[in-house]
């Protein structure tokens, strides 16, 4: 696809993959192959690989890559796959961004550094993004999740951003609705801002997100999907219907029990989620149970 057919598709909902691992601590890429390929099958617009979900921080460069390879061979146009490429300093992130997309990388998801936070000025992260966006021949997306990064980005700053000419997007995943509003406000038009947070998504639809990249999406992605399908028809009691579905989902199993409920929730729900890598724990068995009661009083009464 050309730059400016992805740029046409980066809409709707996209799950941020979950790594399976195998019993040797390995990735089990039979299981991510099998999760890939439902996911796809539901629907979805593509795929993010090497997200927060994906227990990134934990993952070698090599196995980010290998990712993206085993994701490539799967996902067929229209269909999108985004690649996770941030890393600490601009001369790393610049050469995995540019070997993700040497794999089959669609478009490139930036998370900011943050390991010297307090230097992590608007000049500074303005010429970082514009130093990889430079440096690559795909689009590139902001990462905003200011509860890991611990700093919220300049909604100035990426407005800025969002005139350069490879900076296509972004994620924003704070949750916070007022800050989304700040940068859709800014932002040109255009310019593709996805939702991270699920409790922001519909008021982000309303101000002009076009999609949401949604961890809830990776053991329920239709309801997901029905959320986003039915803004766009504007049919607002399916939407009220959804996210009541999706705030149980959100408040009973990703807010409390972060990648390890994600990943019990997709065990529960037929796909291979099985153990987070240490020192990440799994949920315990009375965690399991409350995580399958939520499921199921999220599903009543739909056909999924």
């Amino acid at each position: 696809m050309t730059n400016t057919e992805i740029i046409e598709h980066l809409s709707g909902i996209f799950p941020p993959e979950t790594t399976p691992f195998n019993r040797r601590g390995g990735i089990d890429e039979g299981a991510f192959r099998a999760n890939v390929t439902r996911h796809l099958a539901s629907g979805l617009s593509g795929i993010l690989v090497a997200g927060s979900s994906g227990e990134t921080p934990y993952l070698t460069d090599d196995e980010r890559l290998r990712l993206v390879e085993i994701a490539r061979a799967l996902v067929k146009p229209p269909q999108l796959l985004i690649a996770g490429t941030g890393l600490e300093s601009t001369a790393q992130t610049l050469k995995i961004s540019r070997e993700a997309i040497a794999r089959g990388a669609d478009a490139l998801l930036v998370v900011p550094p943050d390991y010297y936070k307090a230097a992590m000025r608007p000049e500074v992260l303005e010429a970082h993004f514009c130093a990889v966006a430079d440096g690559v021949r795909r689009p590139l997306l902001i990462y905003s999740i200011p509860q890991f990064t611990g700093f919220s980005m300049d909604p100035a700053m990426i407005g800025r951003l969002s005139r350069h000419p490879n900076i296509s997007g972004m994620k924003e995943s704070s949750g916070n609705v007022a800050f989304d509003c700040d940068i859709l406000s800014k932002v040109r038009k255009g310019f593709r801002v996805f939702i991270g947070n699920g409790m922001a998504a519909v008021e982000g639809f309303q101000k002009g997100a076009v999609g949401a990249i949604l961890s809830q999406a990776n053991f329920e992605p239709l309801i997901c999907l029905g959320i986003y399908e039915a803004f766009m028809r504007g049919d607002l009691k399916t939407v009220e219907n959804m996210k009541k579905r999706l705030v149980i989902l959100i408040q009973e199993i990703t807010a409390h029990h972060g990648v390890p409920g994600i990943k019990a929730a997709m065990d529960l729900s037929g796909y291979g989620g099985g153990l987070p890598r240490a020192p990440l724990m799994p949920v315990s068995a009375a965690v399991r149970k409350k995580i399958a009661a939520a499921l199921r009083r999220a599903r009543a009464g739909l056909d999924v």
